[in-house]
């Protein structure tokens, strides 16, 4: 369902209409940055907010929001004219986001015990009852053919979306909002707002929580490159057995010889989203 929305606005810039704004995330790709971001410019703006889960977006929704880009179809936009964006990840990193997570969360499919693959326990109760090792090696293989195989079968080629890459944006969020902001047709006031709301929620500026359960969300370093501390030789040669060149599709390696190392200590740091 839609966010209820108070007056009705035209937050668009002269020629460009009033397009369904459209985004599309993938796990632990900034899905909750985004979507702070973006529920706050809707409700500045008066464009109601709908979290899509696929079916037909609603047809008042001004900002359409997939926190799983595999969940978008085309067709659910009901012919709309619309513009888009779409946010990716360094897969490594998205391995390693994903097993921290997974150790903890609270999601109820975590929680139920499978078959074979996890020994009969649910996939939280292996990933706690082996080390580091063995855990990272659970979610490349969990991840490839979920997370990562989605990201692989995007559509990079459409005009109507904006590609992003996590790492850009949290380097330097002011350029790559406004660059969005602008792509979406906003006028100067609704950017304005937008930016309001990327300087609220910020992950550099974010507290860390303390505690347990679900207090415990998004409380990891989100700096790119931390698969490089995690990743040993074994998690190399896996990640390339079971992804092959989605690396180097993705612009993430210029080839195949990639391989684990320390990072760079300059390397920016920010809270996990």
């Amino acid at each position: 369902m839609s966010d209820p929305v108070e007056t009705p606005r035209h937050p668009f810039g002269p020629g460009v209409g009033r397009p369904l704004l459209v985004h599309c995330s993938h796990h632990k790709a900034g899905t909750e940055w985004f979507r702070r971001v973006l529920r706050a410019l809707a409700k500045s703006c008066a464009l109601p907010f709908e979290r899509c889960r696929g079916g037909p977006v609603g047809p008042d929704t001004g900002i359409a929001f997939f926190r799983a880009a595999q969940l978008y179809q085309r067709e659910a936009l009901s012919d709309r004219a619309f513009r888009g964006s779409h946010m990716i990840r360094d897969p490594r990193d998205v391995v390693v986001s994903g097993y921290y997570y997974h150790l903890w969360t609270e999601e109820k499919w975590a929680h139920t015990a499978g078959g074979p693959a996890w020994g009969g326990m649910s996939y939280q109760d292996f990933l706690n009852s082996v080390d580091l090792h063995q855990g990272l090696l659970a979610e490349i293989e969990r991840s490839s053919g979920k997370a990562l195989a989605d990201m692989a079968a995007w559509d990079y080629g459409q005009p109507e979306f904006l590609e992003l890459r996590y790492e850009d944006v949290i380097a330097d969020e002011v350029t790559w909002f406004t660059r969005l902001f602008d792509f979406y047709g906003l006028d100067e006031q609704a950017v304005d707002a937008g930016l309001a709301a990327v300087a609220k929620f910020s992950i550099h500026s974010r507290p860390v929580p303390v505690g347990a359960g679900s207090e415990r969300r998004h409380v990891r370093s989100g700096k790119p490159g931390q698969w490089r501390e995690q990743f040993g030789p074994d998690h190399v040669e896996r990640f390339k057995a079971l992804t092959g060149d989605l690396l180097v599709r993705l612009g993430y390696e210029a080839d195949q010889n990639w391989s684990a190392g320390t990072p760079d200590e300059d390397t920016d740091v920010s809270r996990e989203v």
